[in-house]
């Protein structure tokens, strides 16, 4: 009787060793996936990050007509720094190439068109970002595998939205365009911008109900985008915004760029910012078009110029010291002549289509080819 119970327990030790080596590599294998899942993260977030900084830069360089060989530079060194930030920490860990729309495809250049390689290929609408991160695992080296090598790909592309108009210089809150859909219509009143007694402006629904506040009118003569700090801000002229700008940017249209950002709430303070400019300007609203297609930015901030993080423009005293943060772009109609009324300091308006800055943008000639013809480029991850 003693022999065998000397044997159970003998049994009972190997049985327990063994389950704790199993455990012991259940444990690892669990600690090293969740490393492997968050590295996995890490390096989506670096592709993502450095395809959408190269296309950006991409997208500026179209409409500024940079050179190929600064915008190839440009292009590497926005790709690289975005990597870096999010975990790529060796420069061999990533690719960057260039892509082309193809019948309404995207396609790579064959052969490739490595970025950084000295030139940007005319036609180039995108860039193609691959970045991998290698760990040390913690229990997996128990069966010989020492580390892991996590990938992830990205594209992200550039161009003028799917159907542009002309750009007019009012906006819409991101909180009114969360809250009505495709026809419905909104009231930008104009009046008592600023006015402490009065109150601000305000968007009204066609209930009249006040739906968000906005700073008044769009000063596009002083658009910038905290980027380009060191391009000399090449869109900002410091023009106080007149009512003869403000009346013949509402005829005409508005002949510069515009870029949406990602939202002010998700961490995204480094897109375009334009100058807010209070006040009635009568003689704009009477310049309103009437039953034809244009395009108004849509904003998810109004900062003061301080909360702006630097780099960035100086600031412009005159009208106030508000800016708004562009996200996205809305086209919008005025059914009639009614819907505008001078004296009374409105302009009602009607959804037509909805343009985020993760937007669609239309297929192109790209580099090269004219693609800023429109003055407004979306930039976006392609899926």
């Amino acid at each position: 009787m003693g022999l065998n119970r000397r044997e159970e327990r003998g049994q009972a030790i190997v049985i327990l060793a063994i389950a704790m080596v199993v455990l012991l590599v259940a444990a690892g294998m669990a600690i090293d996936g969740g490393v492997a899942h968050l590295n996995r993260r890490r390096a989506q977030n670096a592709a993502d990050a450095g395809a959408l900084a190269g296309a950006r830069v991409l997208s500026s360089s179209i409409c500024d007509s940079a050179t190929s060989s600064a915008t190839d530079t440009a292009v590497y060194a926005a790709v690289w720094d975005y990597a870096r930030r999010n975990g790529v920490t060796d420069a061999n860990n990533f690719e960057a190439t260039y892509v082309r729309f193809a019948n309404n495809v995207i396609t790579p250049f064959d052969p490739p068109a490595v970025v950084g390689n000295g030139s940007v290929p005319s036609g180039a609408t995108g860039v193609a970002v691959t970045t991998t991160l290698t760990q040390s695992t913690y229990f997996m080296g128990l069966v010989g595998q020492n580390e892991t090598n996590t990938g992830a790909s990205a594209t992200a592309v550039t161009g003028p939205p799917l159907l542009m108009g002309g750009l007019r210089p009012f906006g819409v809150s991101l909180e009114v365009m969360s809250a009505l859909d495709v026809g419905d219509c909104f009231t930008s009143d104009f009046k008592n911008c600023g006015n402490a007694n009065q109150g601000p402006c305000y968007i009204l629904d066609d209930d009249g109900n006040r739906m968000s506040q906005h700073r008044g009118w769009l000063n596009l003569n002083h658009v910038w985008n905290a980027g380009e700090a060191d391009e000399g801000y090449p869109r900002a002229s410091g023009g106080s915004g007149s009512a003869n700008d403000l009346k013949t940017w509402m005829e005409e249209g508005w002949g510069g760029t515009l870029y949406a950002d990602c939202f002010w709430s998700t961490g995204c303070h480094w897109g375009d910012f334009i100058h807010a400019k209070p006040g009635t300007n009568s003689s704009a609203i009477g310049a309103t078009p009437i039953d034809e297609l244009f395009f108004i930015p849509i904003f998810d901030a109004v900062p003061e110029y301080e909360t702006i993080p630097a780099p960035k423009a100086g600031a412009v005293a005159q009208g106030g010291n508000y800016y708004y943060h562009i996200v996205g772009f809305t086209g919008v109609i005025v059914p009639s002549s009614h819907d505008v009324s001078q004296g009374g300091g409105t302009i009602r308006t009607c959804i037509q289509q909805v343009i985020w800055g993760q937007g669609q943008p239309s297929p192109n000639s790209g580099y090269g080819g004219g693609a800023c013809a429109s003055h407004v480029m979306v930039v976006t991850l392609w899926e």
